[in-house]
């Protein structure tokens, strides 16, 4: 039986329990973990490429805003290619984003059916990873409506039509004017076509935290918000990951309930995470008061 990390940790915990409590003196020597590249990297039709490049942890590693800074690989050679042009990605800082450091790209934008490799190298190691941006699928509708029982906070609701004879990956962002920096992705990360290939289909979105280290525990948007919604296009690769990321996010604090696989990933070499690109459909909601 495969175990996830998850797993792997509790199983830890309860053979350091069960020693731990015949043996006093007991002195656990836990092996630091290999250190590997890890991506969050991605490019869209009509922009350039953000990569985000931090190394991996221990399980026991305290989690805190410190902590995540100095994981940056902030002197890495990271280039792109999109089969045509390469070039180097440049270290940059915005502060719209935590840890607030990427590299970004200058002469290389996102275009519809093309293939772009990423590579990087840092300390002796290196990873690569190829994505490419699928057709967008163009949002139909998007609008508010109310929670019962209120009159002021809702839940958006996005239509649009699946294209037949394909098959699609979709995820979704939205961003209320004045209040979020950025996009953030909605509650459900990965979306597959198998179930409405070819039709029309209805989406409830509700409000996502910015991370998961946000206290922001609002779920539902508000009357008067202007909401930019983007629906995304994605490749199989990019919806595996995202898909088997979310399950795990969703079963993280229930140890009963693991999804019993590991995060996939698209990374080769000494690595892991994310290369992704998104073909990308925008509409904006006003919702008036």
């Amino acid at each position: 039986m495969k175990l996830t990390n998850l797993n792997k940790i509790l199983l830890l915990i309860f053979s350091i329990t069960a020693v731990y409590s015949c043996n006093d003196d007991l002195e656990i020597d836990i092996r630091e973990p290999d250190a590997l590249i890890v991506v969050d990297g991605w490019i869209e039709t009509g922009d350039q490429a953000k990569v985000f490049l931090t190394t991996n942890s221990p399980y026991f590693t305290s989690i805190d805003s410190s902590s995540l800074r100095d994981l940056v690989l902030s002197r890495a050679k990271v280039s792109l290619s999109d089969g045509a042009y390469t070039e180097v990605l440049i270290l940059r800082k915005d502060s719209r984003y935590f840890p607030p450091y990427y590299y970004a790209g200058n002469t290389i934008f996102g275009e519809t059916g093309k293939t772009y490799t990423l590579t990087a190298e840092y300390g002796g190691r290196s990873i690569s990873a190829q994505t490419t941006i699928p057709p967008m699928v163009k949002i139909d509708t998007t609008f508010f409506e109310f929670i019962e029982g209120e009159d002021s906070l809702g839940y958006l609701t996005l239509t649009f039509t699946d294209p037949p004879d394909e098959k699609n990956y979709y995820r979704v962002f939205t961003k209320q004017e004045g209040k979020d920096e950025r996009f953030i992705s909605s509650f459900i990360m990965a979306i597959d076509d198998q179930y409405f290939s070819g039709k029309e289909i209805s989406f409830s979105i509700y409000r996502a935290p910015e991370s998961f280290l946000s206290t922001d525990e609002s779920s539902y948007f508000q009357l008067g918000d202007t909401i930019v919604v983007k629906l995304c296009t994605m490749d199989k690769p990019s919806y595996e990951f995202w898909s088997s990321y979310q399950d795990e996010v969703i079963n993280a604090t229930n140890p009963f309930a693991s999804s019993m696989i590991n995060v996939k990933s698209n990374i080769s070499g000494d690595g892991l995470g994310i290369w992704g690109a998104y073909g990308i459909s925008i509409d904006t909601l006003f919702t008036l008061k």
